[in-house]
């Protein structure tokens, strides 16, 4: 759980950096709780909207590893992985992915089907740890955008 609360702490220090950006900021941390990388969106900012937190803190922890797996890995996110960083997520092999607002319906890594996990015979424990000041970060930035 003390990970979880550094996280949290992390969280809104970076949303206070990037308040025209999505608020989705994304971790990688040694098994052992050491972190190896961070990344907040930067959809917004460079107009890509493949820049997503968990692909960006990804291709860093990847850097700082020099290897092509994430194995012995957690990837901490604000938000459910969608079915792009989802489809890292299995490439790379991370065991497990935390994250503390769902994604809707058939949006997020929780909806690929048993099918799909099946042919990349690899899956990684999902856990959601709900938190309602990140859903309102979210529905907050969403809700001035439109």
């Amino acid at each position: 759980m003390e990970i979880y609360e550094s996280f949290l702490e992390r969280y809104s220090i970076e949303v206070s950096k990037f308040k025209n950006e999505i608020p989705s900021y994304s971790e990688i941390l040694t098994k052992e709780g050491y972190l190896v990388s961070k990344s907040f969106n930067s959809v917004e900012q460079t107009l890509n909207p493949t820049k997503h937190s968990e692909l960006l803190a990804i291709e860093m922890a990847l850097s700082q590893i020099k290897g092509r797996y994430l194995s012995e890995h957690i990837l901490l996110t604000a938000l459910e992985p969608c079915l792009l960083c989802a489809g890292a997520i299995l490439r790379v092999k991370l065991p497990e992915v935390v994250y503390f607002v769902p994604a809707k319906p058939g949006e997020g890594i929780s909806s690929y089907t048993t099918e799909s996990i099946y042919l990349l015979n690899h899956f990684p424990k999902c856990t959601l740890v709900p938190k309602s000041h990140i859903k309102f970060e979210f529905l907050s930035f969403f809700k001035e955008k439109r």
